[in-house]
């Protein structure tokens, strides 16, 4: 019974993570360093300050940092020529240092939990701002089926359905998918990301987004590329306003 409910799978993770906890002293997920358990997640506080620390004003456009007194509200010189189909952006903070190492660990095959703490810290930190922009819905970035094998799990679905417990709103992981696979697009420029992600995605037929505000959710935005195209496919099916939200710009 229970192999057929992911949500008690979720819940009987979090209880063996709990007495896990307990038992073991924590060693950090992201510095591999041990602390004081505090919590019921495995980053130290160290760690979790310096993730959490954006000293950089950034575009709220395309994500990229700005310099100082830099006046953007059309879009940086970055972006100012760019069209989006997705409204806004906000991140937790730039790829770099201990959010870049907490990242690129994530993505292993036993990144999940990392994940999953990654989206409580960073809902914890935003819970106000996504308040104001009222997202009916949270949508993750789809990992077509073959990577999804390969990695294990979905680390977009991990983050949203984390940061959606927090904030308390519905998270459809199943109304976008990816129809086929791609080429990684950290290789490309950012002429070749648009082409190649083109025709990526597609609402389901569980998709009710009509009229909605949807917060996308991905872990990496570089050009917008992925984001512009899940936003055009969302918008099509519907949808009001495309929000994204990315654990960091690179």
């Amino acid at each position: 019974m229970a192999a057929e409910n992911p949500r008690v799978w979720h819940h009987l993770r979090q209880f063996i993570r709990g007495l896990d906890l307990l038992v073991f002293p924590p060693i950090c997920l992201v510095c591999d360093g041990p602390f004081e358990p505090h919590a019921s997640h495995r980053i130290c506080p160290t760690c979790v300050k310096a993730i959490l620390t954006d000293p950089h004003e950034y575009c709220r456009r395309c994500c990229s940092t700005l310099g100082p007194h830099t006046q953007n509200s059309d879009g940086c010189t970055r972006c100012v020529r760019e069209s989006f189909a997705f409204d806004e952006v906000f991140r937790l903070g730039p790829y770099e240092g201990q959010l870049r190492e907490a990242i690129l660990r994530m993505k292993n095959l036993t990144g999940e939990t990392l994940a999953e703490t990654l989206g409580e810290i960073w809902a914890d930190r935003e819970v106000t701002r996504i308040a104001t922009l009222a997202p009916n819905v949270i949508v993750p970035i789809p990992l077509h089926w073959q990577r999804r094998i390969t990695r294990g799990y979905n680390q977009s679905v991990a983050i949203a359905e984390s940061l959606a417990k927090v904030v308390r709103i519905p998270c459809e992981a199943r109304w976008l998918r990816r129809v086929r696979p791609t080429p990684r697009q950290a290789t490309q420029s950012a002429t070749a990301r648009r082409e190649n992600i083109r025709g990526a995605f597609r609402t389901t037929l569980l998709c009710r987004v009509r009229g909605m505000r949807v917060l996308l959710i991905d872990d990496v935005l570089t050009t917008g590329a992925t984001a512009h195209e899940a936003a055009r496919v969302l918008k099509e099916a519907g949808a009001a306003q495309v929000i994204v939200g990315v654990l960091a710009h690179r």
